[in-house]
């Protein structure tokens, strides 16, 4: 279907993870772990390993060893280099241009998102524990109490009805036996 060489999808992506990547490491400012990042629920984190030790190897992220408070062991703490600085700005301004493309394309359709604020401010962490998430916002308790309780509404009434389907199948099976 798409030219043999064209290869705007999969380098749109590439440059998608390379910045989550860097905001993920820029908003750990004491530096990021592999153990951060198993905070981060359904991310295959071999990937995100291989793909930290290049970007280091390119030279756009530093590792410093530590030693763990917790183990003792030493620990590996990446931060962004000077070079990756400067490469998120370039990849930002590269998907801005994507972006504002696309809004050209398609107003109707993308009215309300702001593009430069995800590619400012998005970071693995949206794939957290949704507690987790919640608890590590920095807001006032009373809204953290509020989203909490939206949350177990929601999961209340997805539990609810888990219960009414899987009544209607078991007696579905039961009568499907019967005949």
């Amino acid at each position: 279907m798409w030219p043999k060489d064209f290869k705007f999808f999969r380098e749109f992506m590439d440059d998608l993870k390379t910045i989550f990547i860097f905001n993920t490491i820029k908003s750990y400012s004491k530096g990021l772990t592999y153990y951060d990042l198993q905070q981060f629920g359904n991310i295959p984190h071999s990937k995100i390993y291989r793909m930290m030790k290049s970007l280091e190897e390119k030279g756009d992220l530093i590792k410093k060893d530590a030693i763990s408070n917790e183990t003792g062991r030493p620990k590996h703490l990446y931060f962004l280099s000077p070079q990756g600085e400067m490469r998120l700005e370039n990849l930002r301004k590269k998907l801005r241009d994507i972006f504002e493309f696309v809004k050209l394309r398609f107003p109707k359709e993308t009215p309300n998102f702001d593009h430069d604020a995800f590619l400012r401010e998005g970071t693995f962490k949206i794939w957290s524990n949704p507690v987790e998430f919640i608890m590590r916002k920095n807001v006032p308790d009373s809204e953290k109490l509020k989203d909490l309780l939206d949350m177990e509404k929601d999961v209340t009434n997805i539990l609810r009805r888990i219960r009414k389907e899987k009544k209607k199948m078991k007696q579905k099976l039961q009568n499907t036996k019967e005949e």
